[in-house]
């Protein structure tokens, strides 16, 4: 097959000419870092806005590689304590009784917020502590009902 004839080919799949990897297109995005004296601020007026969100919160560190902790739960609210200095995630599991969980990252550093079109439902949020784990919260609309 010649090189012609092959590009034309990957040009009506949608993939890039004289390549061998497709182009990964994602929703356009934007990050930025949440500066330290907001913290408390922002999670608060996130929490108060947000509305019912699904959030699924992945650790990831050297010391226990990449785990997921919680997946599609219900969000329930993010809170940063700056007199204890954690960050405080807030889950809610389905069922009779419903469980609240809490995921607590203490000491954090770092706290980068990326957000898609249609901010802040969904989004993620990428936070890194002192002890070198990274947590990700990744937040998105909860599924719709069914009909009644």
């Amino acid at each position: 097959m010649t090189n012609a004839r092959r590009d034309g080919r990957r040009e009506a799949l949608g993939l890039p000419q004289g390549g061998t990897r497709p182009t990964v297109r994602a929703m356009p995005t934007t990050t930025h870092e949440i500066a330290r004296e907001t913290w408390r601020q922002y999670f608060d007026e996130l929490s108060k806005t947000i509305g019912t969100v699904d959030a699924t919160v992945e650790v990831i560190g050297p010391d226990i590689g990449a785990q997921v902790e919680a997946e599609r739960l219900v969000l329930t609210g993010i809170t940063y304590d700056d007199r204890d200095d954690v960050l405080v995630v807030g889950l809610d599991a389905p069922g009779d009784p419903p469980e609240d969980l809490e995921r607590m990252i203490d000491r954090p550093q770092k706290i980068l917020v990326a957000t898609g079109d249609l901010p802040p439902v969904e989004m993620t949020i990428d936070v890194q502590d002192a002890d070198g784990h990274q947590t990700i919260i990744r937040i998105e609309r909860a599924p719709a009902l069914p009909p009644a």
